[in-house]
Protein backbone atom coordinates (compact mmCIF):
# COMPACT_ATOMS: atom_id res chain seq x y z
CA UNK A 1 0.00 0.00 0.00
CA UNK A 2 1.47 3.30 -1.06
CA UNK A 3 2.18 6.07 1.39
CA UNK A 4 -0.60 8.61 1.37
CA UNK A 5 0.02 11.98 -0.21
CA UNK A 6 -0.35 13.60 3.20
CA UNK A 7 2.34 11.37 4.75
CA UNK A 8 4.75 12.01 1.87
CA UNK A 9 4.17 15.76 2.12
CA UNK A 10 4.86 15.70 5.85
CA UNK A 11 7.98 13.61 5.41
CA UNK A 12 9.24 16.05 2.76
CA UNK A 13 8.47 18.95 5.10
CA UNK A 14 10.41 17.21 7.86
CA UNK A 15 13.35 16.75 5.48
CA UNK A 16 13.31 20.47 4.75
CA UNK A 17 13.37 21.30 8.44
CA UNK A 18 16.18 18.83 9.05
CA UNK A 19 18.21 20.30 6.20
CA UNK A 20 17.81 23.76 7.73
CA UNK A 21 18.85 22.38 11.12
CA UNK A 22 21.84 20.68 9.54
CA UNK A 23 22.90 23.92 7.87
CA UNK A 24 22.83 25.73 11.22
CA UNK A 25 24.41 22.84 13.10
CA UNK A 26 27.28 22.68 10.62
CA UNK A 27 28.38 26.12 11.79
CA UNK A 28 28.17 25.66 15.52
CA UNK A 29 27.55 22.11 16.73
CA UNK A 30 29.75 19.12 17.32
CA UNK A 31 30.20 16.69 14.46
CA UNK A 32 28.11 13.98 16.11
CA UNK A 33 25.09 16.30 16.01
CA UNK A 34 25.58 16.83 12.28
CA UNK A 35 25.97 13.10 11.78
CA UNK A 36 22.76 12.31 13.66
CA UNK A 37 20.75 14.90 11.76
CA UNK A 38 22.03 13.51 8.47
CA UNK A 39 21.08 9.99 9.61
CA UNK A 40 17.52 11.21 10.20
CA UNK A 41 17.45 12.57 6.65
CA UNK A 42 18.65 9.23 5.31
CA UNK A 43 16.03 7.38 7.38
CA UNK A 44 13.22 9.49 5.93
CA UNK A 45 14.50 8.89 2.39
CA UNK A 46 14.71 5.18 3.16
CA UNK A 47 11.06 5.12 4.29
CA UNK A 48 9.90 6.72 1.04
CA UNK A 49 12.12 4.66 -1.28
CA UNK A 50 11.38 1.35 0.46
CA UNK A 51 7.66 1.95 0.16
CA UNK A 52 8.03 2.82 -3.54
CA UNK A 53 10.05 -0.37 -4.12
CA UNK A 54 7.54 -2.46 -2.21
CA UNK A 55 4.69 -1.07 -4.31
CA UNK A 56 6.53 -1.84 -7.55
CA UNK A 57 7.28 -5.37 -6.38
CA UNK A 58 3.64 -5.94 -5.41
CA UNK A 59 2.54 -4.66 -8.83
CA UNK A 60 4.92 -7.08 -10.56
CA UNK A 61 3.67 -10.01 -8.49
CA UNK A 62 0.04 -9.09 -9.14
CA UNK A 63 0.73 -8.83 -12.88
CA UNK A 64 2.41 -12.24 -12.92
CA UNK A 65 -0.54 -13.77 -11.08
CA UNK A 66 -2.95 -12.13 -13.52
CA UNK A 67 -0.96 -13.46 -16.48
CA UNK A 68 -1.06 -16.96 -15.01
CA UNK A 69 2.66 -17.00 -14.23
CA UNK A 70 3.43 -18.31 -10.77
CA UNK A 71 6.76 -16.47 -10.78
CA UNK A 72 8.93 -19.46 -11.60
CA UNK A 73 10.36 -17.87 -14.73
CA UNK A 74 10.94 -14.55 -12.97
CA UNK A 75 12.81 -16.17 -10.07
CA UNK A 76 14.68 -18.64 -12.25
CA UNK A 77 12.69 -21.64 -11.08
CA UNK A 78 14.05 -21.38 -7.55
CA UNK A 79 10.61 -21.65 -5.96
Amino acid sequence: MALSKNVIENLEEAKGSLRAALAHAARSEKSNINYNISELLVAIDRIIKTEEFSDKLEDMIDKMKKDGNNGSSFFGGMF
